[in-house]
């Protein structure tokens, strides 16, 4: 894997991927960093990625087992940074949301398959920090790791 990031001016980067077919734009909010906002920072991007790389393996899981897809399936990621720099992540959360007629069983196995053994990203951010994660399913938590 490879990607490559350019500056773009002030705080401003732009990141591509190796077959350059997406951009993905990083700054900062602080304006004493000369930032502007226009875009989310190099942080978020990390919990971005978290999200990202556990939703696309639970949807995956979730459709080789022919369970009832979500109505709609979101992800709030959400860290705790120590005070001082380099002021690395001391906890994450991640709170899995799900809607809709998906079986409860099916999530829970879903989401355990991709924390425990498919979701590199996640996996990765534990050996930096505890992970821990939940599941709602239509408004009812199911499940917590």
């Amino acid at each position: 894997m490879k990607v490559s990031v350019e500056w773009k001016g002030k705080t401003r980067f732009e990141g591509s991927n190796e077959n350059n077919t997406t951009k993905v734009v990083m700054d900062t909010a602080d304006p004493d960093l000369g930032g502007e906002n226009e875009g989310p920072s190099p942080r978020q991007v990390f919990l971005q990625s978290i999200a990202g790389c556990t939703g696309v393996d639970v949807a995956h899981i979730l459709r080789k087992m022919r369970a009832t897809m979500p109505e709609s399936f979101s992800m709030q990621v959400s860290a705790v940074s120590a005070e001082t720099d380099p002021k690395v992540f001391t906890s994450i959360e991640l709170a899995y949301d799900v809607r809709g007629g998906t079986e409860r069983e099916k999530l829970i196995k879903a989401v355990e398959l991709s924390q425990g053994t498919y979701c590199s990203v996640s996996i990765m951010a534990k050996r930096i920090c505890p992970l821990r994660y939940s599941v709602v399913l239509n408004g009812e938590t199911v499940t917590g790791g």
